[in-house]
């Protein structure tokens, strides 16, 4: 996890490229615009990712946010009448999973001490041809089962996205 002055990168999660005794680079990360990524601004901290919990028995995935959001305004003197329209910004993102209950598994007690903790984790979600795509998240998580007739029950897990995701091919 990057913490920056740069508000693009800051709080992304991104693997290191490149690296020396003293250094290292942000593997795909693209810091060439001097608009998005000014000099000298850009200064911070790296926090490694030294445990992964899997999460597994998940039934569903649902996304939600993002949608862009508008300031709209009209002129006293346009006798056109016509509204614009300029963007501010976008809603925040959450990932919503469902999975099924079944407290003997590593990540019930991982989401129930993440919940309560409420810092920032990664969230990694493995794509079928290797990829993976990795969010910063804060998570909440209902340890309370579901009980549904004639289904599993299951527990409800949401992850708060502080900024993009990142995706990678995984290393050779």
């Amino acid at each position: 996890m990057v913490k920056s002055g740069w508000t693009e990168l800051n709080e992304r999660v991104v693997r290191s490229d490149n690296a020396a005794a003293s250094t290292f680079e942000l593997e795909g990360i693209d810091t060439s615009s001097l608009i998005r990524f000014p000099a000298g601004q850009g200064a911070g901290s790296v926090t490694p990712v030294t445990t992964w919990v899997d999460l597994s028995q998940v039934t569903s995935v649902e996304k939600t946010g993002g949608e862009q959001q508008f300031f709209q305004w009209r002129y006293v003197e346009d006798r056109s009448s016509r509204q614009r329209q300029r963007p501010t910004f976008k809603n925040a993102k959450v990932i919503t999973l469902t999975l099924d209950y079944d407290p003997a598994l590593a990540w019930y007690e991982a989401l129930r001490e993440a919940d309560a903790v409420k810092d920032p984790v990664v969230l990694r979600a493995r794509l079928p041809n290797g990829d993976a795509l990795y969010y910063l998240v804060y998570p909440s998580f209902d340890a309370d089962p579901s009980m549904t007739l004639d289904q599993n029950m299951q527990n409800t897990a949401t992850f708060s996205m502080t900024s993009d995701f990142t995706r990678y091919a995984p290393l050779p």
